[in-house]
């Protein structure tokens, strides 16, 4: 019974200890529920809600009131300003247009995170792939190495053979432990993309060439899908230089606007005088423009608002080369990863398998074994960097159309 127990406590430790998987589906909908950055995306909006409001207050009533003492006579006036009124309608469209810049850069904000961890998870998978690549080459490796020692000591080869193939597994031991460090950092760095709780990183799982079949679709011109129907006013961060274009230019209006004195309306009553009277007041306060007359108000609008609209076209040029450039790295990161996966790759394992079957039939020196390994070796690693290379920029793709995949 006791060792049952000490069994099962065992079990529950390594159990507690294994990492829990992931599919790119369950980290990026554990990224949007727990990501900091994703509630930031939604209080973006709110303030920006908020702000709005804030310039469409109509101004409070100014109350006054004044006492003489030697009438006696009180007086209660109330002022109420309408300068607001003749450019509320600029006020509220400033206030729409921060908004949709808000609303921009919240699609922005989510997609950014998207990004991050499209990249963290293939990023980790590669890395993972790399290592399994580099264990597999080590094993091999340490079996020629015996192969060789067995070989050498019959007096088929010479000890310097036997020495470069210990050598060999030796390297790919070496290589082996690089590509294990290189993983356990890449399965931190997910674990921080999906805000991961537990003290044990997550291990993604899937296949680096996931989406690769169907990437042709996504960036090729005149298609109807993702690229082939984006217009430049779609991608996010232009439509948010849009809005802060639109926001300018009615603030430019409204500065106009307050150059008319716009008069305020004075209501009240007068009381308590000698003779008994109780009068009503009723006039308008009207501003006299002495010392400004609204001109530097309305120069600097003026700048602002030419300036962001340069700003706004300027992201409008941007757009178009940076979709250029999407659609050209997708392709082209497509037709490399397809090669390696397809080609590169499996050449390289045929010729290392043919290499090492020559070998053991003593057909064959150490050299073309070593060369064939050490081709192997730098194919595959080629080859995951392709795949890698395709994700990041398919993940590019998607921040850069403000997209949650």
């Amino acid at each position: 019974m006791h060792l049952l127990l000490v069994r099962g406590l065992f079990a529950l430790a390594v159990a507690q200890q294994r990492p829990d998987t992931l599919t790119i589906d369950d980290a990026l909908d554990r990224a949007r529920a727990a990501r900091p950055r994703v509630a930031a995306a939604s209080a973006i909006v709110e303030r920006a809600i908020g702000a709005a409001r804030v310039g469409a207050i109509i101004p409070n009533p100014t109350a006054q009131f004044e006492s003489d003492d030697l009438a006696p006579t009180y007086k209660l006036t109330a002022t109420q300003p309408l300068a607001w009124l003749p450019r509320r309608g600029a006020d509220l469209a400033a206030g729409r247009a921060g908004v949709e810049r808000a609303r921009a850069d919240s699609v922005q904000t989510l997609a950014d995170v998207a990004r991050d961890v499209r990249h963290s998870f293939f990023g980790a998978l590669a890395a993972n792939r790399q290592l399994a690549l580099a264990t597999e080459q080590s094993v091999l490796a340490d079996s020629l190495s015996r192969l060789a020692s067995r070989r050498a000591a019959a007096g088929d080869i010479s000890d310097l053979e036997r020495d470069q193939i210990s050598l060999e597994a030796s390297r790919a031991r070496l290589a082996a432990e690089q590509a294990r460090q290189s993983g356990e950092i890449a399965n931190a760095e997910l674990a921080r993309a999906v805000a991961w709780e537990s003290s044990v990183p997550p291990r993604a799982t899937g296949a680096l060439d996931a989406g690769l079949e169907e990437s042709r679709s996504l960036a090729a011109p005149g298609t109807t899908t993702l690229l082939g129907t984006t217009s430049v006013d779609a991608l996010p961060f232009v439509r948010g230089a849009v809005a802060d274009s639109s926001a300018a230019a009615a603030r430019l209006r409204a500065a106009r606007i307050a150059r008319i004195p716009i008069p305020g309306i004075v209501a009240g009553r007068e009381w308590g005088s000698g003779s008994g009277s109780n009068n009503l007041i009723l006039g308008l306060a009207i501003p006299i423009p002495i010392f400004s007359q609204g001109g530097e108000a309305v120069q600097q609008a003026r700048g602002a608002a030419a300036e962001i609209s340069a700003l706004a076209a300027e992201a409008r040029l941007t757009a178009r080369s940076q979709l250029e450039a999407a659609r050209a790295r997708t392709e082209s990161s497509d037709r490399r990863a397809r090669f390696a996966r397809d080609t590169l790759l499996p050449e390289a394992t045929r010729v290392r398998a043919g290499a090492v079957r020559l070998y053991e039939e003593g057909r064959t020196s150490v050299l073309p074994v070593l060369d064939a390994l050490r081709a192997e070796r730098e194919v595959a690693r080629a080859t995951v960097a392709e795949l890698l290379a395709f994700q990041e920029a398919l993940a590019d793709l998607y921040a850069l159309l403000g997209r949650w995949p």
